[in-house]
């Protein structure tokens, strides 16, 4: 019966030490592993929509422009605003399917619709060459929908969808925004020629020669850009075909440890122009469009809502079951050793069990 006992026992501590070990293995492993390949990354279902309002300082109106109507086709101080989705359509391993859709209305009227797709990893957000041969997405660089989950105060790089180009994504500082805390970047793409054919497809794609010729008279021109537009004018054709530039600065505000962006600021301007056939530098004609806008604020919140959630997600699975797992395995270990050495106590009469 003694002896029965004694391996009872044995087998007691065994347990509470191997069970022990365990919970702190698996608490590492959850920590370090799970964390930041399944729970730090883009979601499956992922669609987060915003909301942007502001006003087109400068607006070139197309049908006033294919009517002839130059002084009538610039309006001013419209008001606008933007719908934007961002929506994961599939996923495969850590790479998904993610689509960005955006609508831009000028006094209610819809001026433009563009959707891109990208193949994103999904904790650096940045797209990957490697991905299922089914999706036609844009062979973009840096960037594109929003910050990498643990952004860092460093600069990075950032796409341009509408000129298919990079630019420049520089840290300026962090500070609490809309009650979080959050690193601000801050973006000036200069000037690049309009690439994506969604944005061209908006936009007058020629200027018969007679409007042209009233822009050198009485257009916002430069004196040079006049003199080098009225010497070519006989070399271009009719109509001319026209060509477009965009550049733009542009804020935004970032939760570091989700990526969420949780405000932006973003000014815009596109020119319209004609690419020399010499080889000489783009000759601007007129601005398509001068805009300013900034998140809604119930886009803030939105905003907001998703950063926090974020965070709880992150904090569960990298600190609080963590924590507790690990002081459980301790108390096992702990009470697993106490035990062991009470059974080491002496015997009946106070001597060591040999």
């Amino acid at each position: 019966m003694q002896g029965a006992k004694v391996l009872r026992s044995g087998g007691v501590v065994l347990t509470a030490v191997v069970l022990g070990v365990v919970l702190i293995a698996a608490a590492a492993v959850t920590a370090f592993f799970v964390t930041p390949r399944y729970v730090a990354r883009l979601p499956s279902d992922t669609d987060a929509q915003r909301s942007y309002a502001g006003a087109f300082r400068t607006l070139l109106d197309p049908l006033a422009v294919a009517k002839g109507d130059l002084v009538g086709a610039l309006k001013h101080n419209v008001p606008m605003s933007v719908d934007r989705r961002v929506r994961v359509e599939q996923t495969s391993g850590n790479t998904a399917l993610t689509s960005d859709a955006r609508t831009t209305s000028a006094a209610g009227a819809t001026v433009e619709k563009t959707t891109w797709e990208y193949a994103l990893d999904r904790r650096s957000l940045e797209p990957v060459t490697k991905h299922p041969g089914g999706w036609s997405v844009v062979d973009a660089q840096g960037l594109t929908v929003s910050w990498p989950f643990g952004a860092k105060k460093q600069n990075y790089t950032g796409w341009v969808p509408e000129t298919a180009s990079t630019t420049p994504v520089t840290y300026s500082r962090s500070e609490t925004h809309a009650g979080l805390y959050t690193y601000v970047y801050e973006v000036k793409a200069g000037p690049a020629p309009i690439a994506d054919a969604q944005v061209l497809a908006g936009l007058p794609k020629a200027l018969p020669q007679s409007l042209l010729k009233l822009l050198v008279q009485l257009g916002p021109l430069t004196p040079a850009a006049k003199l080098q537009l009225g010497a070519l004018l006989p070399a271009l054709g009719d109509p001319v075909p026209l060509s477009y530039t965009q550049q733009g600065n542009d804020t935004f505000w970032v939760e570091p440890e989700t990526g969420v962006v949780v405000d932006v600021d973003r000014s815009q301007q596109r020119t319209a122009g004609i690419k020399n056939p010499n080889g000489g530098a783009f000759i601007e004609l007129l601005p398509v469009s001068d805009v300013g806008y900034q998140q809604t604020p119930q886009a803030v919140r939105d905003a907001v809502h998703d950063a926090q959630k974020g965070r709880k997600a992150i904090e569960l699975y990298s600190t609080t079951l963590p924590g507790i797992a690990a002081l459980l395995g301790i108390v096992l270990i702990a009470g697993g050793v106490l035990l062991g050495r009470r059974k080491r106590v002496a015997q009946p009469g106070g001597t060591e069990e040999s």
